[in-house]
């Protein structure tokens, strides 16, 4: 649709959208019942992005306006009109009071505003700053499951390539490219498991569409196959205080899951060998901050982006399409307004001249 504009890989919050902040919990407003003042009852309440109100002047998206930082708003809310007594909200003051987005995008705007996203934060119910509830995500769509954005070519990519396979066609990829067996435990089974999975032109367009780390699949649709190693692009070790196994997670990461993260399929039983070590070296080697400096999640998915586009250039990934999977994924797990993470980078570091090397090649394969 002609409203499907998409910033940082996520739609931009717009009159036309069909997005909503749905049931928005607790918006606690004062109900009738024994007291004069009424009995406080905590309600779901849903915002509508058609309710967009003091949006853009100049920029149009499908002939509307577009949501911008502060200044614009949802005219009204929905779900607490039963407290009704005559204080309402507790905070506010109000029921079905405007909702405010509370992130946006750092580095897009519109009109020399911030613009608002999918993802994005809102809370609801307002009279004045602040709102009556904690903050909830504004949900429309990803540029990955609209199929457009930046993510647009992978995915025809991957149907084009993919053709004979299922679950287009009848034929089982990881059994073409020998890797229905077991993850190669020495240097030289990894070495040749990648150079199998590179030349099939299925599985390497596949490496652009990222995969949660559980479980495998047999068949090479919805995982890895069972010879591959699904990589965290974003080391689980970024989310936690510590070792993984003090189990201490960082603020705001409460609900990440290894299990969910999204991974990229890679050859290499350790984070030493095949293309799943040079992965790691490339991540390793890149960045401009300190192991255990926090880091924005969105510099980190650009920075994990960049490895996976070095290590696997015959791929051809858009490095944009990634960094919105990066952030569909971890955003899912967080209700952080702009979530921070700590850079924890394993495996060798490459040199200059390696470094030269894999952005020379992803240069000649083009």
């Amino acid at each position: 649709m002609a409203n499907e504009v998409y910033a940082n890989g996520r739609e931009v919050s717009c009159k036309r959208a069909e997005g909503k902040s749905v049931a928005c919990f607790p918006d606690v407003c004062f109900t009738p019942g024994p007291s004069p003042s009424g009995v406080p009852v905590p309600y779901p309440n849903t915002g509508l992005a058609t309710d967009t109100t003091h949006g853009t002047r100049t920029v149009r998206i499908s002939g509307q306006e577009a949501m911008l930082k502060d200044k614009s708003y949802f005219k009204t809310s929905y779900g607490d009109e039963a407290g009704c007594a005559p204080k309402r909200g507790v905070v506010t003051g109000a029921v079905k009071g405007k909702v405010y987005f509370t992130s946006w995008s750092m580095d897009v705007k519109f009109e020399g505003e911030n613009v608002v996203r999918h993802l994005d934060l809102t809370t609801h119910n307002h009279a004045s700053q602040p709102g009556n509830t904690a903050p909830w995500p504004y949900l429309d769509q990803m540029a990955i499951d609209a199929g457009g954005g930046p993510c647009k070519k992978d995915i025809l990519k991957e149907k084009t390539a993919c053709t004979d396979y299922k679950p287009y066609g009848n034929k089982n990829v990881c059994r073409d490219a020998v890797l229905r067996d077991r993850v190669p435990k020495t240097a030289t089974g990894a070495q040749s498991a990648a150079e199998r999975a590179s030349a099939n032109k299925c599985l390497a367009a596949r490496r652009c569409q990222l995969v949660p780390f559980s479980p495998k699949d047999k068949k090479g649709i919805k995982g890895c196959c069972p010879a591959q190693t699904p990589d965290h692009l974003i080391p689980k070790s970024s989310f936690y205080k510590g070792s993984v196994k003090g189990g201490a997670r960082l603020q705001g990461w409460k609900k990440y899951s290894s299990r969910k993260a999204p991974c990229i399929c890679a050859e290499g039983g350790n984070n030493t060998n095949g293309s799943h070590g040079l992965r790691h070296s490339a991540h390793a080697s890149l960045s401009k901050v300190e192991p255990g400096d926090i880091n924005t999640l969105e510099n980190e998915a650009s920075l994990a982006a960049e490895s996976a586009t070095l290590t696997f250039p015959e791929s051809k990934c858009n490095k944009r399409c990634i960094e919105a999977q990066l952030m569909n994924g971890h955003m899912k797990m967080t209700r952080a307004q702009a979530p921070k993470v700590k850079y924890s980078p394993s495996g060798s570091k490459l040199t200059s001249a390696e470094i030269k090397k894999l952005r020379a090649k992803k240069r000649k394969v083009g």
